[in-house]
């Protein structure tokens, strides 16, 4: 068994797990750090294989072995009742996580996130977004911009830098193709738990309001989702104080 790496902040009795995005680590949940209050939470921040703190760990890099991992880790810190926390592409993970270790998630809090049935796009358009980041043609530099058109130049080489930094290529081609090829959407209304939902205003439409509320109310009964009105992909980055003090109301 591999033992993902983390890092742990807080000594207080509500345990918060944190996964992250395709294209960051849990590096992306510095910013809110100041605004934790630790004699409330233990925090988790956790990176998964191939990422971060887990870089040198190599894999399949699949939503099963992802969840194997994570329940893995859970076990081994002898968790219990976590708010298991995730971002993007992890989002998957996270609701996976919560159907098949359910005694151990109280709820999940799930930023801009991906529905249990992946995003769903044309082969053609699949297997050229996994071509591009296999070959590497600028298709970080894309998509960052594209989701980056309020920020400065400065933002933007920021995000870049740390896509291609915070893990290997082998981790985010396999990550994506996980996005883009799993569904367990069939599943998921077995999970009765506490699902509190973040999205950002000026997110891509398939992280919208609008399409997150269609996406999730219709599997899950138990949903709340907020919209942060002046973030984007990264509420916990663009707007750290109202994440954490959500982070808190969620919890507390």
């Amino acid at each position: 068994m591999i033992e993902l790496g983390y890092k742990q902040i807080g000594e207080g009795k509500i345990t918060l797990v944190f996964l992250h995005e395709l294209m960051g680590s849990c590096k992306n949940y510095n910013m809110i750090l100041p605004y934790i209050d630790s004699k409330i939470f233990t925090c988790y921040f956790v990176d998964l294989r191939g990422y971060g703190k887990s870089i040198h760990l190599s894999g399949e890099y699949t939503c099963n072995e992802a969840t194997s991992d994570i329940i893995n880790l859970i076990e081994h810190l002898n968790l219990e009742n976590v708010n298991l926390v995730a971002h993007s592409m992890s989002t998957m993970i996270a609701q996976k996580i919560a159907l098949e270790h359910s005694k151990k998630i109280s709820q999940l809090i799930l930023v801009t996130p991906i529905s249990a049935a992946g995003i769903q796009l044309p082969k053609s358009s699949q297997d050229k977004l996994l071509h591009d980041m296999k070959n590497n043609k600028e298709n970080i530099e894309d998509i960052v911009k594209s989701s980056s058109k309020r920020y400065n130049n400065t933002w933007i080489q920021e995000r870049v830098d740390m896509a291609y930094s915070s893990s290997t290529l082998d981790a985010r081609v396999g990550y994506m193709n996980m996005y883009l090829s799993t569904n367990f959407l069939d599943e998921v209304h077995t999970l009765n738990i506490p699902i509190k939902i973040i999205v950002g205003t000026y997110d891509f439409p398939i992280f919208s309001y609008k399409t997150i509320n269609r996406l999730f109310s219709k599997p899950y009964t138990n949903v709340e989702i907020l919209e942060c009105l002046e973030a984007g992909h990264y509420p916990m980055i663009e707007c750290p104080v109202y994440f954490a003090s959500k982070l808190e109301l969620f919890c507390v």
